[in-house]
């Protein structure tokens, strides 16, 4: 093996020792110092280089020269060859070079490991070697850059070669020359473009007028092709970080473009601009409720974790911070982060992500399953259930009248139980549009008083045959509410139909309606109140829950836990709210507002513009 041969051979794996102390600070920022992982990269890292130091019979300096990788003086490779941690801990503490001397052990590159992961905070006032010294590091040593500026001296021009023309005279036949003669040429040329200068040096230099122009045209050609070289060697590193960065942004884009089908477009401010049909899906809102609002209040804390830059504009003049605003529960960071997985490179950078469906993404495609299938069902079960119906009331119609007895008991409970399951079937499809925000209403105005009287007057049968006592009170002069009448009818009749279910023989429900105290000025409020046995203060926020039936003393009330649920959906699309007060064996009190109505302006001008309508009598004897 020839010298030069053996001499690449080193230079190889001096470059492995280097790139084996990369994937040791790559994953350092993943693991601590004494993982398996990082302790098993640290061996190979301390057996390369004790390979590199016995060939090479002494201590190996490394050091970075632009884009140069050097080992003791010679180009070993190229910087993107290594890991960025590499090129980062020269930067980090303004190295010249690292040297390592024979007998280097893994405790010690441990330390310098550690000292290349510290935190920004924690590195403050620490001084790189004495760091090292203080660990008890004696075969590593890092030498800083130092710079000096020498003042006095000038620096040598650069020789220029002129073709064609006399040789530049000797520097003894330039000191010869005249004194004035020189200061009249440092004059000439202060405070002149470099084309002037460069004229009156040539002119002082050569003395023939027809020499002048040659020499002034080969002069501009070769600092215009110099410098043409020197912005290309400076730009060649920007260029290549240019072409970096570019590359890690296009794979990074394409990484997340296959793992998310959402996309939100926001400006400068956060505010939401455009969503994709996957993304309204994600936060249940369409585009046109959300445009023009903050992304932090489409997140719903329980159920999405959202990381958003403090920073999203990027300005040119200076770089942004690294913040990023957090918006999660801790349960939900928890398990959205634990059941995501970053890929990285050996240098740190994201290639790739790894993602498990978590439990609450398969909650919410269970429910999306629950709530087809009900639809279905329900929808399957309606025709025959009508069929069943009509059946069963043509035959009470045809011979109902000479059942007796059991006969007579069973047809009725025939009826009622299939009326009953039909009741039921409409609560579920009802519920199911709900969920699905595919249940409409549609608010006009409407006489306040007649949604309670209608509802109570519905009512009031069953009442009288239970025994219980059903009371209107209105007060007096209430304005129009803007509401959908079957829909608040529902709402009305659904409580009024639970307090009887829960009321004793003999004891009043009271139906009450009136505008709103000073909380609610702008809603006429109604209220359902009985004397039943009222309701835990524990379980009432779970009244309103679907599927919920809370118990009500020693009496057992059949239904289905829907009722209460719809009918707080359907409040609150009208704008308004629900709510009960109550306490245990004083009843309950439950109560829903409604939106008090507001003509238009156009409404309100034309009502004042229109002749006031005098009364019968005045018309007929022609009194204004």
């Amino acid at each position: 093996m020839t010298e030069e041969s053996g001499r690449s051979a080193l230079d190889l794996r001096a470059l492995e020792v280097l790139k084996a102390i990369g994937k040791t600070l790559s994953q350092m920022t993943l693991y601590s110092a004494s993982h398996p992982a990082v302790r098993g990269l640290m061996a190979d890292s301390v057996r390369l280089l004790g390979e590199v130091l016995s060939q090479c019979g002494g201590a190996v300096s490394y050091s970075v020269d632009n884009d140069k990788l050097i080992a003791n003086g010679r180009v070993i490779g190229q910087a993107e060859q290594v890991p960025n941690s590499v090129l980062a801990l020269f930067k980090r503490f303004k190295l010249s070079s690292i040297t390592f001397r024979p007998g280097v052990t893994e405790d010690e590159m441990a330390s310098l490991c550690r000292l290349a992961s510290m935190k920004p905070e924690a590195l403050k006032g620490v001084a790189p070697l004495e760091h090292l010294t203080s660990s008890g590091v004696k075969n590593i040593t890092l030498n800083e850059a130092v710079y000096a500026k020498v003042e006095g001296e000038a620096a040598p021009p650069p020789e220029t070669v002129v073709q064609g023309a006399a040789a530049p005279a000797a520097p003894a036949e330039v000191a010869a020359a005249p004194a004035p003669q020189a200061a009249d040429l440092l004059s000439l040329i202060e405070a002149q473009t470099l084309e002037k200068m460069i004229a009156a040096l040539v002119s002082y230099a050569v003395r023939d007028p027809g020499q002048q122009v040659a020499v002034m045209q080969t002069v501009l050609k070769r600092i215009e092709s110099d410098l043409e070289g020197r912005v290309q060697e400076a730009t060649r590193e920007i260029t290549f970080q240019r072409n970096v960065f570019q590359n890690e942004a296009t794979r990074t884009q394409a990484v997340l473009g296959q793992v998310a089908e959402g996309v939100v477009v926001v400006d400068e401010q956060g505010k939401v601009l455009m969503m994709n049909p996957e993304a309204e899906d994600l936060f249940e809102a369409q585009l046109a409720s959300a445009a023009g609002k903050a992304l932090p209040d489409l997140v719903k804390k329980e159920e999405h974790l959202m990381a958003l830059s403090k920073e999203i504009a990027t300005p040119r003049e200076r770089v942004i911070g690294k913040e990023v605003d957090v918006v999660s529960t801790d349960d939900a960071m928890r398990t959205l982060r634990s059941s995501t997985v970053l890929v990285q490179n050996e240098a740190g950078k994201p290639v790739g992500v790894v993602s498990a469906i978590t439990d609450k993404a398969k909650h919410r495609e269970l429910e999306k399953m629950e709530r087809a299938f009900v639809a279905h069902v329900t929808h399957e079960l309606r025709a025959p259930l009508s069929a069943i119906h009509a059946a069963l009331e043509i035959l009470n119609d045809s011979v109902g009248e000479k059942l007796e007895g059991e006969d007579k008991k069973m047809m009725t409970s025939a009826l009622s139980n299939s009326d009953r399951l039909a009741d039921l079937i409409t609560s579920i499809l009802d519920f199911s549009k709900l969920e699905a925000g595919q249940m409409e209403v549609f608010p006009k105005p409407v006489n306040a008083e007649r949604i309670a009287h209608e509802a109570v007057e519905s009512m009031r049968p069953w009442a009288q045959k239970r025994e219980v006592p059903l009371r209107l009170e209105v007060q007096s002069g209430l304005p129009m509410v803007t509401a959908d009448l079957s829909r608040s009818l529902q709402v009305m009749v659904n409580l009024i139909s639970n307090a009887i279910k829960f009321s004793p023989k003999g004891r009043d429900i009271t139906v009450k309606v009136a505008t709103g105290g000073e909380s609610a000025r702008h809603f006429v409020v109604y209220c359902v109140q009985d004397v039943g046995p009222g309701i835990p203060k524990d379980q009432q926020a779970r009244v309103f829950e679907k599927f919920v039936q809370i118990a009500a003393g020693e009496r057992h009330v059949g239904g289905t836990g829907l009722g209460l649920a719809i009918a707080k959906a359907f409040v609150h699309m009208q704008k308004g709210q629900m709510w009960l007060e109550s306490e245990p064996g004083k009843g309950a009190r439950f109560y829903f507002s409604l939106p008090i109505y507001v003509p238009p302006k156009e409404e309100e001008e034309a009502a004042k513009a229109a002749p006031k309508k005098l009364p019968w009598w005045k018309r007929l004897f022609g009194i204004k």
